[in-house]
């Protein structure tokens, strides 16, 4: 495991240009977002993070549903002279890109939390970082929309029917059992969200360092599927992005 591990609320990033020189990718891993009392709840994650468009979060988490540690790519490269680390989910850069850099000066080198590479508006952040604040409240209350309303109609409103049949509307149960499935997917879709945001907060940071427009709006993921290509990769859109 690589020994510099940053924290996901950097502060005073800024931006730095250049042609990337001497590159080094190592795929590792490391714990990027769950603490010990977060175990038991990994798997209950993967789902909620799939049912919230969160593709990456949810193919990370649930493949690492028993461990603390996920994989991503550690980047090392010179950018006009100045010694550039970081962790990005995957590495979509070459040697000789001519790149931005949203980075903080870790004195024997600057640590990266975001690159971009304008002349195809390609964008590789920290892991779990994709969406401005208002982009993520918008994706987690359609999450909940989506995940209550689908629970409801494909799961708990049959079983009532098959149970109680014509006499349904008679039972009182049946409305307590549907506020309180409401509730829950409102607490979950609460709890992922605020889950989420130190790396929401970390990749408004980015989008401003790297000058981007209204990055509380910003959602890479909805920008990048709007102009995904044939010949993009599957990992696109999920682990790296289009801005």
């Amino acid at each position: 495991m690589t020994d510099f591990l940053p924290h996901p609320n950097a502060d005073g990033l800024v931006k730095l240009s250049g042609t990337i020189r001497n590159l080094k990718v190592a795929r590792d891993t490391a714990s990027f977002v769950f603490t010990e009392s977060d175990q038991s709840k990994m798997g209950v994650i993967a789902i909620a993070a799939a049912l919230a468009d969160m593709g990456g979060q949810a193919m990370s988490t649930a493949s690492n549903a028993g461990a603390m540690e996920e994989e991503a790519d550690y980047l090392e490269f010179d950018l006009d002279g100045k010694p550039v680390k970081g962790w990005v989910w995957r590495n979509p850069f070459r040697e000789g890109d001519v790149v931005e850099v949203a980075a903080k000066n870790a004195d024997d080198h600057w640590e990266a939390y975001g690159v971009a590479r304008p002349n195809d508006r390609t964008v590789a952040l920290y892991p779990h970082c994709s969406r401005g604040a208002r982009s993520h409240m918008a994706n987690s209350i359609k999450w909940w929309m989506k995940g209550g309303a689908g629970f409801l109609l494909f799961i708990q409103i049959p079983i009532f029917l098959f149970i109680f049949g014509p006499k349904l509307f008679q039972y009182k149960e049946l409305y307590f059992s549907i506020t309180g499935l409401m509730l829950f997917f409102a607490l979950m879709a609460w709890s992922l969200t605020r889950k989420w945001m130190p790396f929401v907060r970390l990749a408004e940071k980015v989008f401003r360092a790297l000058d981007l427009p209204d990055p509380s709006n910003i959602d890479l993921v909805k920008s990048s599927k709007a102009q995904r290509t044939e010949q993009d990769p599957g990992e696109f859109g999920t682990f790296y992005f289009r801005y």
